[in-house]
C-alpha cells in the first residue's frame, strides 16, 4: 500500500500522521506556530503600523482588511505547505489527506503547488486539531 499522510491542522498547530493499511495512525511530525495563539495586541508582523494622515491629525492602519492573526495564519499555512513539499520531494508519502479548520484549510489549499495537489485524496473542513490521536483516528476512518 502507498504511504498516506494525514495532516490535522488549525492556524496554531499541525500534526502529521502516517496511516497504515488498517487505518491506524502514527504521529510523524508536529509543527506549531505560537504567534497564532497570541492575542492580537501582542503580535507584530513587521508592518509599518499606523500611518499618519498628511492632512489632519488622524491615523489609520495601512491594511485594515487583514488582521495580524490572519497574517500569522497565512505564514503558518506557508510553513506547513513547505514541509509537505519537502516531504513529497523526499518520497515520504504518496497520498495526502488534510483535515483542517475551514478558514485555515482555505489558506493551506492556496499554498499547495500542482504536484502536491495531485497527492491530495481528500480534504475535510473540520477543526480536529484539539482532539487526541485516538479520536482523530476514529474520525478519519469514519470519513474515508
Amino acid at each position: 500500500m502507498d504511504k498516506q499522510w494525514i495532516v490535522v491542522a488549525d492556524a496554531a498547530q499541525a500534526r502529521i500522521f502516517v496511516r497504515d493499511g488498517h487505518g491506524a495512525l502514527a504521529l510523524a511530525h508536529t509543527l506549531s506556530h505560537d504567534e497564532s495563539r497570541a492575542h492580537e495586541g501582542d503580535l507584530r508582523t513587521g508592518g509599518k503600523g499606523a500611518v499618519q494622515e498628511s492632512s489632519g491629525s488622524g491615523q489609520h492602519q495601512p491594511d485594515p482588511q487583514t488582521s495580524t492573526g490572519e497574517k500569522h495564519a497565512d505564514i503558518f499555512a506557508k510553513e506547513v505547505a513547505e514541509r509537505l513539499k519537502q516531504a513529497l520531494n523526499d518520497n515520504a508519502f504518496s497520498t495526502l489527506v488534510i483535515a483542517a479548520a475551514p478558514a485555515f484549510l482555505g489558506l493551506l489549499r492556496d499554498q499547495l503547488d500542482a504536484p502536491l495537489e495531485k497527492t491530495v485524496d481528500a480534504t475535510i473542513d473540520k477543526n480536529w486539531a484539539q482532539h487526541d490521536q485516538q479520536q482523530i483516528e476514529k474520525l478519519i476512518n469514519d470519513q474515508l
